[in-house]
């Protein structure tokens, strides 16, 4: 028999039944998830049937909760980065109701499936979405190893995102084809570069965002959030403490970039200091989300204009990062784990585009 109980933290559901080694008592964020995991519980007990989860006498007191509540317990227990967070959102509405004890290998599928088939997402993405739960499970289970007893989404198989013949099967029937990772690859031309600069011209601040991108690999976010206590002159290094993967780095400065930044505080002294040390005027200190999203986007709108007036249309502000890193594999012999800690890439695997550009340094070593 199932019963549902109004808690502060949610509805928890017990079930009686004399299948059961001793009563299931399982929360759930709302009164309908409840039910819903009821009645499937007590449709399985009237047909004999016992969930092999359930059957474990030695268990301690079994407890279920929904995915909602994990990705909740997972964000406010932990500095999880703002990249995971948004996926994380992301995700909410296809997994939120699913309960803890619905995990498992056929459920990981599944959803991987559905994002491929129905919601039609890149690979790119789907392994973004993935590996963001796959952490929030992986602190569940050292954690909360009662609710949690495996974690299915490090069960798949590699290429696991890859869209297969049955996936592009299916997307034909609809008339879709399969997505694809499309990696940008926009390179800055010496012409280019030049005609921006030129219409950089007389506007000081957009100038130094410009050569900040494309001499540190900064991201946008990172260089117009600048204070100027990040900046080391005498070091030659800007201290990142929170970037985008949540993890600090320091980001060497080339000796023009040094001079570029030291006269660029030395002349705006007055007004860095009126806006409490904020390098920049573009942002207005708040750090609230929707703040930087703004403040972003119309940066980024800002940008868009100034390349399409400078002849350079298809150019966005991020391209400039993957510029940086190259020219760091073609002005440099520094190692691929040397040049991830300069961009903060957290897998060196996302450099591997990058070889190419020292094909010639490879050719000098060859008879």
């Amino acid at each position: 028999m199932a019963t549902i109980i109004k808690r502060p933290y949610g509805f928890q559901l017990r079930v009686s039944h004399k299948l059961l080694p001793k009563d299931l008592w399982a929360t759930f964020d709302t009164r309908e998830a409840a039910e819903q995991y009821g009645k499937q519980l007590e449709g399985l007990l009237a047909q004999g049937i016992v969930p092999a989860a359930l059957l474990e006498r030695d268990q301690p007191k079994i407890e279920i909760w929904t995915v909602h509540r994990c990705i909740a317990e997972y964000l406010k227990n932990n500095s999880v980065p703002l990249s995971d967070q948004k996926l994380l959102k992301a995700v909410m509405a296809s997994v939120e109701k699913i309960s803890t004890g619905s995990l498992n290998y056929e459920w990981a599928e599944g959803w991987i499936r559905d994002m491929k088939r129905i919601n039609r997402l890149a690979p790119g993405t789907i392994r973004h979405r993935h590996g963001a739960l796959a952490r929030c499970f992986d602190w569940m289970l050292r954690k909360h190893p009662e609710i949690m007893a495996q974690n299915a989404l490090r069960l798949l198989k590699r290429g696991f995102a890859t869209y297969t013949d049955a996936d592009i099967e299916i997307l034909a029937k609809q008339g879709l084809g399969p997505r694809v990772d499309e990696e940008r690859d926009r390179r800055l031309p010496p012409d280019e570069e030049k005609r921006i600069r030129a219409r950089l011209q007389g506007r000081k601040e957009e100038l130094l965002l410009f050569d900040l991108a494309l001499e540190t690999a900064m991201r946008m976010r990172e260089c117009y959030t600048l204070h100027v206590s990040q900046i080391n002159l005498p070091k030659r290094t800007i201290f990142l403490e929170r970037t985008k993967n949540g993890s600090s780095r320091q980001v060497p400065l080339p000796t023009p970039m040094v001079q570029i930044l030291s006269a660029y505080i030395e002349d705006h002294r007055t007004t860095i200091r009126a806006r409490q040390g904020r390098l920049f005027s573009f942002w207005s200190g708040d750090l609230a989300e929707e703040v930087l999203v703004a403040t972003t986007a119309a940066l980024s709108a800002r940008f868009a204009r100034i390349f399409m007036l400078s002849g350079a249309a298809d150019l966005h502000f991020h391209d400039l990062r993957h510029e940086a890193t190259c020219r760091l594999y073609e002005k440099t012999n520094l190692s691929d784990v040397l040049i991830a800690k300069i961009t903060g890439h957290k897998d060196i695997r996302m450099l591997r585009r990058y070889a190419s550009l020292r094909g010639s340094d490879l050719a000098a070593h060859l008879w």
